[in-house]
């Protein structure tokens, strides 16, 4: 028994041994020194790619304007950077490396690549004035070494990828790569299959991105133009199967999945087709300085009677709609200034093709008046414009690019409408946002 009681004591006070308090330093060097020596280890590897970074960028949260190819060259202090949208054009600011978060990059200054197609919300760009594309300038620093990094934005929280520029290529050869296989494979509409069940597709204009509809389900696609075709921000499922990338195929001239069980074809329509079948998701605006001398004088009658009759200002005018839910026609948005507001709404129209390049414009007056927001109430000061020169006449469309190549349609930025009953009666539309026209 006293041996019993011995070795239960010996083992009680071996437990209590083993439960005093003991703190391990885990790391030899201060938090302080560990992260500049990380910082240190990031800028070396930052600025040993002599030729440059390619930069998978996805702005905005939702990734809803796609995915575009950058260039990042790190020296010094000084970084360089190219865009997809111009290969040729280049701009230089300042960079750094910090600590917020984990480590970061940032870029310190205004960068007239970076900043002005991705962050500047004083260009209208993608989102138009106040948005631009809600990109990012600074990044955390995931993880970085010779062959990789991976960043994720400050504010989108997107994932962004580097890895180097080949050194057997140049920024100019690459960009002209980019720009090349985008040509191939933006297109003004698509056919898509999977397992050769047909899914509905299409492609919002000025943006990579792809809109999925299987039966009642939407899928969202953010994609990036790569050297052999194209590449989804993340996996995308449909029917029961994973999508990540596809290659274009030249000899089909269509894009087709890495295992071969989806195949996106490309539809080439007419370009009042074109025109037509995207109002709902595209805006066009208009501006004094781009209206003919046949449709001048109801112009300004317009503007003149709203600031005459309202005090008020007209501050956007476009063809399309209000937003998704809403139809399509000739809108407009007039600036109250004493109650420091926005007041919206449209003019709905019934566009009919009249030919290739020509439409008919039909003004729907039930639809106005159910849908119009507050065309109604402006109606006596708008209409001299809104109405009177388009209702019941066909117009065509003359685009600023060789359309030849149908796939060209893509690239079209403004579109000439000339009366066909009156060549004097014209005006051009864009896709560049115009406030105060």
């Amino acid at each position: 028994m006293k041996n019993k009681i011995i070795i239960a004591c010996s083992l009680a006070a071996l437990l209590l041994t083993e439960c005093e308090p003991y703190t391990e330093n885990l790391f030899d060097k201060p938090a302080e020194e560990r992260i500049a020596e990380s910082l240190q280890t990031y800028r070396e590897l930052l600025t040993a790619q002599t030729n440059g970074w390619l930069v998978e960028y996805f702005p905005e949260k939702t990734q809803r304007y796609g995915g575009f190819n950058l260039f990042f060259r790190f020296e010094n202090e000084k970084v360089t950077v190219r865009s997809e949208f111009d290969p040729a054009v280049s701009a230089t600011s300042s960079w750094s490396l910090g600590n917020d978060m984990g480590p970061t990059l940032n870029f310190n200054s205004y960068n007239e690549v970076l900043h002005h197609y991705f962050c500047d919300p004083a260009v209208p760009l993608g989102g138009g004035y106040g948005l631009n594309r809600e990109g990012d300038y600074e990044f955390v620093v995931m993880s970085g070494s010779e062959t990789e990094f991976i960043l994720m934005g400050k504010k989108t929280k997107n994932t962004i990828r580097m890895t180097p520029v080949p050194s057997n290529s140049s920024w100019d050869e690459y960009g002209n790569s980019i720009v090349n296989m985008r040509s191939n494979v933006i297109a003004p509409a698509y056919r898509m299959t999977v397992n050769n069940r047909e899914i509905s597709i299409e492609k919002k204009v000025n943006a990579n991105l792809f809109i999925f509809k299987t039966g009642s389900e939407t899928i969202n696609a953010p994609f990036i133009v790569t050297l052999n075709g194209i590449k989804f921000y993340e996996p995308v499922k449909l029917l029961n199967v994973e999508l990540s990338s596809f290659t274009w195929r030249q000899a089909d001239d269509n894009l087709v999945s890495n295992d071969g069980s989806t195949v996106i074809s490309f539809i080439y329509t007419s370009l009042s087709n074109y025109f037509v079948d995207n109002l709902p998701t595209t805006d066009w605006f208009l501006k004094t300085d781009n209206i003919g001398p046949g449709l001048l004088p109801a112009w300004n009658a317009a503007k003149n009677a709203l600031e005459k009759e309202d005090g008020e200002k007209l501050f956007y005018m476009w063809f399309g709609s209000l937003g998704d839910e809403y139809p399509v026609g000739l809108s407009f948005a007039c600036w109250d200034y004493e109650n420091n507001t926005a007041w919206a709404g449209t003019y709905v129209y019934n566009f009919q093709i009249a030919g290739n390049n020509q439409i008919k414009f039909v003004f729907n007056l039930a639809s106005t008046n159910a849908n119009g927001i507050n065309a109604n109430y402006y109606a006596s000061r708008l209409q001299y414009f809104t109405i009177a020169p388009f209702n019941g006449k066909t117009f065509t469309l003359e685009p600023d690019v060789d359309i030849s190549n149908p796939k060209n349609m893509t690239n079209i930025k403004n579109l000439k409408l000339i009366d066909t009953a009156d060549s004097n009666n014209w005006l051009t539309i864009g896709l560049e946002e115009v406030r105060w026209p």
